[in-house]
């Protein structure tokens, strides 16, 4: 990992609360400093989420101005020793008050604020009771100069910033800097821990996360946790996904809310932080969203239905319509007919072509852990180390991608050196910590190195972008040619 998170001692003085702020170098021209994996204390003073500048040729572009007045002014002098250049924009992804409540100073600074609809909505700070007075010093809520509703562009110098309203959801945005190809999610990112469901909004989140995966970055901020890459993004979807489908296959077996509490656990994010504060609420709130879509939807198949039968029965009372009816009915059956042979036909070729290329393609072959290391290095290839345990079943679907997927083979044969390990009765190098299985750890030989570690796999296709990402990672770093 390259960040290592270390304990601070917050500290009262006669000049105030002190954040102890340390920028984290993310990429070219960006800092962030980056909250506790805690809960909102007064020991902290609301220091929890992750906030960041992005220095330009004429000025520092904020993303989120932090918990209070203290906590910007802090920051803002972190810059300053780094470059004595004004800050141009404050641009809050959320309207939650952790983001927000720094815009004063930064306001007396000459900065534009920028940030979404739902801010105007909020009529009192609630901060104030959960830190130290004097951390909340000076800490006021003031209006924006712009409300974004959708896609915004600024330009600072030379550099083009773009605010997004990703998600259909007036309390947040993300921001996306193409010449950097960096992305701050927000709120729509969370790791190193469980996601909040924050109002019934998992379907949107979920559409979103397929739309900024959809965006060309390398680089990924979210609000909270240190991993900023592919992983990242993984680890929320992964959950959100998983919540998704536990949840409305409870509902449709008949099940209440209190009933889907207790039954949905997800054990393979229990190691996760927040699991026992968020994870119950979670289920609650996703029962209410999905529910009240369930319910919905088969009203409108019932309606549909309705319409159908008041059709046909108009229809009988008219013979020709009925003998037309019956003529096109006669007329369609050929056609999905000659469809359905044409389809076979063509599958059958498919498999025959499969079958051809499953025959080529060599199987991949797996070596023990030091003799993966010492191949890949001789041959530039990366190490792939394949996590499983007893009683999996997902790591039995794992299982038949690799034997069964000729594209998944070549992919492997080509780029990596596999080595498979069993959790339940083999020890894990490098000091490798597995959350669940099935678990693909990307290590680079050279320098000993783990790069990637990706828990669950759900299907070939997931499989086969995260061996490309791999590669792409191995590529970018100067390893593989």
């Amino acid at each position: 990992m390259r960040y290592i998170l270390i304990l601070y001692f917050f500290t009262i003085s006669l000049f105030g609360f002190n954040y102890h702020l340390k920028p984290y170098h993310v990429t070219d021209g960006v800092e962030c400093f980056l909250g506790l994996p805690l809960t909102v204390e007064k020991i902290n003073g609301g220091n929890v989420i992750n906030t960041c500048y992005v220095e330009t040729s004429e000025g520092f572009v904020v993303i989120d101005s932090g918990p209070t007045y203290s906590y910007a002014q802090q920051a803002y002098n972190v810059m300053q020793d780094i470059s004595k250049m004004p800050v141009k924009y404050v641009i809050n992804t959320s309207s939650d008050e952790l983001h927000i409540l720094g815009n004063e100073f930064y306001k007396e600074m000459g900065a534009i604020l920028i940030g979404p609809k739902d801010y105007k909505k909020i009529k009192k700070v609630l901060l104030k009771e959960k830190i130290t007075d004097d951390a909340f010093i000076n800490t006021r809520l003031i209006p924006l100069d712009k409300i974004v509703t959708k896609n915004y562009n600024v330009t600072v110098g030379n550099t083009k910033v773009r605010v997004e309203k990703i998600i259909n959801d007036d309390r947040f945005l993300t921001v996306y800097i193409p010449q950097r190809k960096i992305f701050f999610a927000g709120d729509m990112l969370y790791n190193n821990r469980i996601p909040e469901l924050k109002g019934h909004y998992l379907l949107n989140w979920l559409k979103a996360l397929k739309k900024i995966e959809a965006i060309k970055w390398t680089t990924i901020v979210g609000s909270y946790g240190i991993v900023m890459n592919y992983s990242a993004l993984k680890n929320t979807t992964s959950y959100l996904t998983l919540l998704k489908k536990e949840i409305t296959s409870n509902i449709k077996k008949g099940m209440s809310k209190k009933q889907c509490i207790k039954n949905v656990t997800m054990s393979a994010f229990k190691g996760d932080r927040f699991y026992d504060l968020l994870h119950k609420k979670n289920v609650a709130i996703a029962y209410d969203e999905l529910k009240s879509k369930i319910k919905n939807k088969k009203k409108t198949e019932h309606k549909k239905e309705k319409l159908i039968k008041k059709k046909i029965k108009s229809k009988k009372k008219h013979k020709r319509e009925k003998k037309k009816k019956i003529k096109i009915e006669k007329k369609i059956k050929k056609e999905k007919i000659k469809k359905k042979k044409t389809k076979s036909e063509k599958r059958t070729k498919k498999e025959k072509v499969a079958k051809k290329e499953n025959k080529k393609i060599t199987p991949i072959y797996y070596h023990s852990f030091p003799a993966a290391i010492r191949m890949a290095r001789q041959s530039k290839k990366i190490v792939l180390i394949k996590i499983r345990s007893d009683n999996c079943p997902y790591c039995d679907e794992l299982e038949k991608i690799l034997k069964q997927n000729s594209r998944v083979k070549e992919i492997i044969n080509e780029n990596y050196k596999m080595v498979q390990l069993n959790m339940s009765r083999d020890n894990i190098p490098l000091g490798i910590r597995v959350s669940a299985t099935p678990t693909l750890v990307f290590v680079r030989p050279d320098i000993k190195k783990v790069v990637m570690v990706i828990p669950g796999i759900d299907s070939s296709r997931e499989l086969i972008s995260i061996l490309k990402e791999g590669i792409k990672y191995g590529k970018q770093n100067g390893y593989l040619k």
